[in-house]
């Protein structure tokens, strides 16, 4: 990124996450009487929206560790709102589903939510929304990218060094025998 989109980037960051803390709060209020909590909820939602997924790839996309979203997921098994289904794919990683009564229990959600953002007054019109929505999806795909990981690898191995990285690459520091070192 130029100096002046780092700049811009940072300060959507910040809003984001602003947002991101809000909408969390809101949710907990407007839904305080379902037995759904907020995560529940997001996972519910990831296999309403997205099909059947298996725990891992949950875990992968947010990413949180696949404990917590498995955690999450026995929760909403043991309430009824999710179910497992056979995954022909992978023969231990069973897919999780939405179940009639998760259907049920997401779509009132949605329907209190409406309401409630129906009450409120937003300075953005609605091609403004979905042109915030196409600029965060874009960055999303970015911070999912080989090229993010590769940085957030190398800070991890030389703290983003990048000339170190290539006077060790040059002189075959860090190598043993032919084979790259990844440390």
């Amino acid at each position: 990124m130029e100096p002046r989109q780092i700049e811009a980037f940072y300060s959507l960051s910040l809003v984001v996450r602003r947002l991101f803390h809000k909408l969390g709060y809101g949710g907990a209020a407007l839904h305080g009487t379902e037995e759904v909590s907020v995560g529940m909820r997001a996972v519910l939602e990831s296999v309403i929206d997205g099909g059947p997924q298996t725990v891992p790839h949950m875990a992968r996309v947010r990413p949180v560790t696949r404990q917590h979203i498995q955690g999450l997921v026995n929760a909403l098994i043991a309430g009824g709102y999710v179910e497992y289904a056979e995954n022909p794919g992978h023969k231990r990683s069973k897919l999780v589903r939405a179940s009639r009564r998760g259907l049920g229990a997401f779509q009132r959600m949605r329907a209190r939510e409406n309401a409630a953002f129906a009450r409120i007054a937003v300075d953005a019109s609605p091609q403004e929304l979905d042109a915030a929505t196409r600029v965060l999806r874009a960055l999303i795909a970015t911070f999912e990218s080989r090229d993010w990981k590769a940085v957030l690898e190398g800070y991890a191995t030389d703290g983003g060094d990048l000339a170190a990285r290539q006077t060790r690459a040059a002189t075959g520091a860090g190598t043993r025998g032919d084979l790259p070192c990844h440390g």
